[in-house]
């Protein structure tokens, strides 16, 4: 699949506005199933990202789709799931889920599988969930 075509798809399936970021955070109205969580207590609880991804989708590349909307396919076990001064969004061939790693110390997942996977590991995450503009 082209760049554009990725993009667009992002764009069609999540309501993102690649180029230019993905916002559910702050959007005038909520996206179906997903959620924003603080990043460090995130990081904390969730360290095996890449096999949960792998073994609840059966996938090995997914789509990196770099700030700027550089997008990329990798596979799993290249993708650096972090911020590191560029935002990154990462998804599948078939947009089931999507991740989001942002400069306001935030992940935000999309996906119900992926989410009931992260609740299932992560019992205490609503006590992390990220707000505006700063959390505990």
């Amino acid at each position: 699949m082209t760049e554009d075509l990725v993009i667009l798809k992002l764009n069609e399936i999540w309501d993102c506005d690649i180029p230019f970021g993905w916002i559910p955070i702050s959007g005038d109205r909520p996206i179906p199933d997903t959620e924003v969580y603080q990043q460090f207590h995130f990081d904390t609880n969730i360290s095996n990202l890449a096999d949960i991804i792998a073994d609840t989708y059966n996938v090995t590349d997914l789509y990196e789709i770099q700030e700027g909307g550089t997008v990329t396919l990798k596979n799993i076990n290249e993708c650096g799931f972090s911020y590191d001064g560029l935002e990154y969004l990462y998804t599948d061939k078939d947009f089931r889920f999507v991740l989001y790693f942002s400069h306001e110390s935030s992940i935000t997942a999309g996906g119900k599988d992926l989410i009931n996977v992260i609740h299932r590991l992560w019992p205490n995450y609503k006590n992390h969930i990220w707000t505006s503009p700063f959390y505990d």
